[in-house]
This record gives structure tokens, sequence and C-alpha cells, in this order.
């Protein structure tokens, strides 16, 4: 892994707040570089947005002082995508009185079925840093555009606007085998997302500002389903407003044994693997360009499958992280969004008490 020189880290220091819109520019051996203040970036898995924000009245200070902290350095908290799995479960219900209810199974560490009341956007609005903003993730799963549209309805009415970023719909479609188990494909997909949106359009007579694709496969392995196919069915143009184009990513895995068998801190912290791995992102960061819309990696991690003890949370993943997201900037990523939920060990902090253990920053 090479070693940032001190000059390189002191010019990627945001110290002026006025300019925290402004990209950071990079002078190198090679040409300047222009890396978004945006660069790093939060996800957190929907089920778990109440530990990490706490609940009406009810702040999480940890959580809270730690994204302030950001907002007084740069002048604005990382943007938090809130989504995941547990996003195409989530079920809206105006006057439940839980303001979020999650049901989980045995052995799972997400939730197999969500539900959350308009408490939720109160805790959006109030128990966070005043600059703080959201991409909020809708429901695509349950194949009923009536989720996604009450959640939009709900947002519009209960979230302060400027709290919202984005919407997103729908969380990793193109693993949607057990979804959508008979032909699922990118072209369905495609016609789907185009259509639910302009009927939530209809619905609400606004035109929603999204974030597209949440893709999860590597792009060697993505076939079809890719940004650079929806480029192709000019999907981006149909919906609309598209903030942002986004994949999904993790360099390791332990969800499988062979994958497993990879994952090590030494692998991890290599930055030859990291340049490696990358380099394939190149024709999805070239479709979301040639339309003039920022490409993200909307969410990623050390690890997939929650992380790896010793490895995920370590001081070398710490290293990693700053590498994996300098790199991802200097290849035209706009922004990074690494995944955090409360058992994770890739979580860059734990909000609650859990397993006995309390709320802790970890050192990634």
């Amino acid at each position: 892994m090479y070693k940032l020189k001190s000059q390189f880290l002191a010019t990627c220091t945001a110290t002026d707040s006025t300019t925290i819109n402004a990209p950071i520019r990079v002078q190198s051996n090679g040409p300047t570089i222009s890396i978004s203040r945006e660069i790093g970036a939060l996800s957190i898995e929907f089920c778990y947005i109440i530990d990490y924000l706490g609940d009406l009245g009810s702040p999480n200070t940890f959580s809270r002082q730690l994204l302030q902290n950001i907002e007084d350095r740069i002048g604005a908290p990382p943007v938090i995508r809130i989504g995941g799995h547990t996003q195409d479960v989530a079920r809206y219900c105006e006057n439940c009185a839980s303001t979020l209810a999650n049901i989980f199974v045995p052995g799972n560490a997400e939730a197999v079925n969500v539900t959350f009341s308009k408490g939720l956007f109160e805790v959006l609005n109030n128990n966070v840093p005043s600059k703080q903003q959201f991409i909020f993730g809708l429901n695509l799963g349950q194949d009923d555009v009536q989720f996604p549209l009450s959640e939009v309805v709900a947002a519009e009415k209960y979230l302060r606007p400027e709290r919202l970023r984005s919407f997103e719909l729908g969380n990793e479609p193109d693993f949607f085998n057990v979804q959508r188990p008979h032909g699922w494909n990118v072209q369905i997909y495609a016609q789907q997302v185009v259509d639910w949106h302009s009927q939530i359009h209809h619905a609400t007579k606004r035109t929603l500002s999204v974030q597209l694709g949440a893709f999860a496969q590597e792009p060697i392995y993505m076939g079809n389903f890719s940004l650079v196919e929806l480029r192709q069915m000019g999907v981006a143009t149909k919906i609309g407003h598209v903030t942002s184009l986004s994949d999904h990513t993790y360099p390791f895995s332990i969800c499988d044994s062979k994958r497993a068998a990879l994952v090590s801190l030494p692998n991890l912290m290599n930055h030859i693997n990291t340049v490696q791995y990358f380099s394939q992102w190149a024709s999805e960061i070239a479709a979301a360009k040639s339309q003039s819309i920022p490409f993200v990696i909307g969410e990623t991690g050390s690890v997939s499958c929650h992380g790896k003890e010793g490895v995920s949370n370590s001081l070398g993943a710490t290293l990693w992280s700053l590498d994996y997201m300098l790199h991802g900037a200097v290849l035209g990523m706009q922004s990074v969004y690494f995944h955090a939920g409360t058992p994770f060990y890739y979580s860059m902090w734990q909000p609650v008490v859990y397993n006995n253990t309390p709320a802790v920053v970890w050192p990634t």
C-alpha cells in the first residue's frame, strides 16, 4: 500500500465551510485531480436507522455528536443513504405506534419485515445536525407500486425538503431472484422503474430526485444489468431528475467458503488489489459521465455479509478505507457510501449498547 504524502492529506482537508460544495483540487505528479467534498458518505441499513439516530424526543446523542463534528469541520455532515436489503421489506404505516418496528429471524442480522410510521420522518428532521441530508430508500421488492408511493407521499408531507437529497427505488435489483423469480431481467426492471416513477409523479404532482441503479454485481459479472445498459435504454432521461447513478460493491466476502478464504488484512490493505479491483468500473463511470450524472458507489464495505472481526473493525481497515475512497475519487467517483448496521463489523461506529458492548467508534 502506498504512503500518502502529508502535503496531499493537507490539501484534502477542508477548512473553509463556505467552499463546502467546491471540489478539492489535488496536484500530484500528474494532472490536477478534482475530488468531491462529498467523497466520504454513509449508508445505514434501513432496519437500524433508529439505533443510529434515536427515536422521537430522544436523539442518539453519540451519533449526533459524531455527525456534528464533521459538519463543524468541513461545513456539512456526510450524506446518509437509508437503504440496504431491508428497504425492500419496509412498509409505511401512517399512525403505527412505533416509529420503526423490525421482525428478525434467528441467524439473520437483517430484519425480514420492517414497519415505520410518520415518526421516522420527524426523527430525520430533528435528530441530526442542521445540514444533514438523506437518500431515502424505497421498496421495490414487494412488486407493488403502492408501497413506494405511500412512502413518497409521507416523505413529501412530513420530511423537510432540505433534508432530502433523493429517493432510491430498490436495493440491488439485479439480485431479485427471490422477489422476481420468473424471467426477471434488466429490460423488465427498466420498464418497471420508469412506469413506477411515472405513476408516482402523476399521483404526487412532483418530479422525484432519484438515485438510480444500486446494482450489486461487479461489472465483470454484470452482463446487461449495468449502468451502461440503462444509458443505452435511455432510462435516466425517461425518469427525469436523476441526481446520481449507483453501483454497490464489497472487494472481499465471507458469504461463501471460497471467497472467505481470501479475506485477510494484508489482502485488504494491498493497494494493488484496490487498483485492480476498481479498474473494472471504468465503463460504468464513463456511462454516468456521458450523461453528465455523478457516479457513486452507493453501498460498500470491506467484506460483504457484514464484515469479518479482526479485519473489518481494525485500524488497518481505516487505512484501507482512505486508500479505497481516494482512489475511487481519482477514477471519477463522486461519493463512496460506507455501509453500517448496529451488529456489522465494518460499521464505522456502533450506535447503541450491543452484546454488552457500549456504543463505540470503531477504528474503521
